[in-house]
């Protein structure tokens, strides 16, 4: 037997014998609610294993990187290049070395991030399940059907010494259900065969801007559903040889007493049709009506009745059969630039202006498809073209068909940032062969990613229940974003789409009901979570008021909550983190919130939710009602992932006034959020109406509403935009003004490529360069002259 076998055969057996399985939840075998082990994958099958190492000086990079983000701080913008941080963060040499020498010496591949805080394992699963004394098993999930997510199923065992080095691996890491902005489709439906005369209507009207579309069914004189073709004459065969000549639609909207009668006569240019199926799978003729001039934003609902040849008219149909459904204006690139004073067709120019959209499970987008996007959209195209860059795949023809979260991300922000560098950054199987979020090899890529190279903001339209996430994976994620705050870089993640109380109340009904499940990691300090609105004419309390005297309608359009009930196809996600304590940057705004009386928290007796933990979502937008390009169709879609490509846009905005100024770019958003939110409250439409007590299918008795100030359903509102910008530009000078001489502010200064060579430009370049040096020298004295020195790059040219 060779030498090497022999290692390998001891150190399955040191593997064995001194493998301890600790009690806590890191070594713990998988399990989370939705998904169920299956088969035991190939044993030949080749994957890999995240290994997550322990972090050294974790509450120094907390402090540092709270003064770089907090406008009030003398450190505010200060941040660290990727060298600087790792050099004080990482593992630490000695857990580094262990690790290394042992998974080194075993068969597969190791390699370390940069940092060493990662590290990836790759061998097959049968190399695996000896290295970790597990068994492997495939996790299976309804909604995510061909997947082959791998996890543990029994606990995880290595050397008790390793075990300490490490905080947990990706083998027991949680599953992301795929991604779904609400995309409204007309489904089957089986009527009764007879029994009536009035008309039978699908409980689902399809709505939009102005318009319903109701589809039906005829029934004739002899109680039997119709089976003729408009053309041939409706009930032409029925025993009693009685036509239908129209149909008299009443449409009702009762809030505001607003009703229309519409009689549609029986003829193929107004009636379209197609086959149906009864209960006992008998072929009917259902036919479609499409009705304009509906008034927008209210509570819609229709009933129609049948007129004979013979004069006689049926009942109407039962209102009570039919769900209501809300009207409303399609959302476009116009109307998100109106509503929030975006200037959508100046372009971004700074070249090291940059956005990265996040996709995971296979999320595909295609650039054809984003032409004709452009085109239809009346958009200007500038560069965006040439500076979309991919990282990782893109499969086109996909994302034409089920690519809805990818092209609605990458259509928006390019449309809204015109010519910004956009990367689509696609993740799609590397974490352990699974097309499942590897959101931890997603943030460790972002690590192995240089400073001058790395997107500045962050896009992730994706979240799950964190109840069902074990908590190291939570911690390790939010430190991960915690270090990203530290090299000046924005991450948004959207609130979620099934309000208080999550996705298991859309699933399985009320019984989860009465408990705010947060979602991870839009409930991270240390991202900027972004919820949804909708579009209303009672987005003010006064509005709709009633009394005997006065009746208030308000005509003009404004921003509530996104809830499912009102049609906003989805609920916006919102509350407070079991996981983490409330933030020092929204201590005020969220104990306000707490105590105010416009929409009083619910009592714990009502709700379960921890009020000392952090509040989310931070900032809120229109989510509702998208047109998306896929294919040769557009379709409406709904979702936080909608606002949250938003919300990214703009700040690529604001970043480019930064950089052309010399500036450096926003980094992690909440300090200043909730600083203009105090200081400047009018910046953000304050959302005042809604709650988010329902899911998107099943409302709950209650959820969180919707107050003046920051609430936890819409955090601090909706930005307007210009606003914004003005108040950036003006604490930007006062912020950065210690850094120029007081004759010539750089940022009043040209930018260098149009500058002169004369005395002003030399003096400020020697001023510069004099604070880079004494900036450097400062941080290598700090660190005991271990690295080299570095000056400061031209991402951050005043740090």
């Amino acid at each position: 037997m060779s030498t090497g076998a022999m290692t390998w055969r001891a150190l399955v057996i040191l593997v064995a014998t001194l493998g301890v399985a600790l009690s806590d939840e890191r070594w713990a075998a998988y399990s989370q609610n939705g998904w169920q082990p299956g088969d035991r994958p190939n044993e030949n099958t080749s994957i890999i294993v995240l290994l997550a190492l322990r972090q050294r000086n974790l509450d120094l990079l907390e402090r540092k990187a709270r003064a770089v983000s907090d406008p009030n701080s003398p450190e505010y913008g200060r941040y660290l290049e990727r060298d600087e941080l790792y050099g004080i963060a990482g593992s630490s040499a000695y857990n580094a070395d262990i690790v290394e020498e042992f998974f080194s010496k075993l068969p597969g591949k190791f390699e370390f991030s940069f940092g060493k805080d990662f590290a990836r394992y790759s061998c097959t699963v049968g190399c695996v399940e000896r290295v970790f004394s597990t068994t492997l098993r495939i996790q299976e999930a309804k909604p995510a059907p061909g997947t082959t997510a791998i996890r543990a199923s029994e606990p995880i065992r290595l050397p008790e010494h390793i075990q300490k080095a490490l905080e947990g691996t990706s083998l027991n890491a949680p599953l992301f259900m795929p991604p779904h902005p609400m995309q409204r489709k007309v489904g089957p439906f089986l009527y009764n065969r007879s029994g009536r005369t009035a008309p039978r209507v699908r409980p689902v009207i399809a709505a939009g801007d102005q318009f319903i579309s109701v589809h039906f069914v005829a029934y004739c004189k002899d109680k039997i559903v119709n089976q003729d073709t408009v053309q041939n004459g409706i009930c032409k065969n029925s025993p009693h040889s009685l036509l239908i000549t129209a149909f008299d639609v009443l449409v009702l909207q009762t809030a505001t007493n607003w009703q229309k009668l519409v009689r549609v006569p029986a003829v193929p240019d107004t009636l379209g049709q197609k086959i149906a199926k009864t209960k006992d799978n008998q072929s009917c003729m259902e036919f479609n009506a499409t009705l304009g001039n509906i008034q927008n934003y209210a509570s819609t609902t229709v009933r129609i009745r049948s007129l004979f040849s013979d004069g006689s008219v049926s009942d109407f149909s039962d209102p009570n059969e039919v769900l209501p459904i809300w009207p409303m204006a399609y959302t476009t690139p116009s109307l998100l630039s109106r509503n929030y004073n975006i200037p959508m067709h100046e372009p971004v120019r700074h070249p090291r202006n940059s956005i990265s959209v996040a996709e995971f499970l296979g999320q595909y987008y295609n650039p054809n498809d984003l032409d004709a996007f452009f085109k239809l959209m009346g958009v200007r195209e500038w560069g965006t073209r040439r500076k979309l860059s991919l990282i990782g795949e893109n499969e086109p023809m996909a994302g034409s068909v089920l690519g809805g979260e990818a092209q609605l991300d990458i259509q928006y922000i390019t449309s809204l940032a015109a010519n910004v560098s956009t990367i689509f950054w696609s993740v799609p199987s590397i974490e352990l062969a699974t097309r499942q979020e590897p959101f931890l090899d997603w943030l460790m890529q972002l690590e192995d990613t240089e400073d001058e190279a790395i997107p500045l903001v962050h896009s992730v339209s994706y979240s799950d229940d964190a109840l069902t996430m074990p908590l190291w994976f939570k911690r390790r994620v939010n430190d991960e974003f915690m270090k990203l705050a530290l090299r000046g870089i924005t991450v948004l993640v959207a609130s979620g789409d099934d309000g208080v109380s999550g996705n298991f109340v859309a699933k399985d009904g009320k019984k989860y009901c009465g408990r705010n499940r947060e979602e991870f990691p839009s409930s991270s300090p240390w991202v900027t979570s972004v919820g949804g609105t909708q579009l209303a004419q009672e987005n003010v309390p006064v509005c709709g008021y009633t009394s005997e005297n006065v009746m208030v309608q308000c005509a003009q359009d404004g921003e509530v909550v996104c809830t499912s009930d009102k049609g906003g196809g989805i609920t916006s996600g919102g509350g407070f983190s079991s996981d983490f304590l409330r933030p020092w940057y929204q201590h005020e705004a969220v104990e306000h919130y707490l105590q105010q009386k416009d929409s009083p928290v619910p009592g714990q007796d009502q709700l379960m939710f921890n009020r000392s933990g952090r509040g989310f979502p931070d900032l809120a937008a229109i989510s509702s009602n998208y047109l998306v390009l896929m294919g040769e169709e557009l379709e409406a879609m709904s979702g936080t992932s909608a606002s949250t490509p938003l919300i990214a846009a703009m700040v690529a905005r604001w970043n480019e006034d930064r950089l052309q100024n010399r500036l450096p770019p926003l980094g992690f958003l909440n300090p200043l959020i909730y600083e203009i939110l105090s200081r400047h409250p009018s910046a953000f439409n304050d959302i005042q109406i809604g709650d988010n007590r329902c899911s998107r299918s099943t409302c709950c008795p209650v959820g969180f509403g919707a107050a003046r100030g920051w609430d936890a359903v819409s955090g601090a509102g909706s930005p307007d935009f210009q606003l914004v910008a003005k108040i950036l530009r003006e604490d930007a000078m006062m912020a950065f003004r210690d850094r120029f001489s007081a004759s010539q502010p750089v940022a009043m200064v040209a930018s260098v490529r149009g500058a002169s060579s004369g005395p002003d430009w030399i003096y400020v370049a020697m001023l510069m360069f004099l604070q880079s040096f004494l900036t450097g020298t400062v941080v290598f004295v700090a660190m005991g002259g271990c690295r080299r020195f570095k000056l400061v790059d031209a991402r951050r040219p005043l740090l």
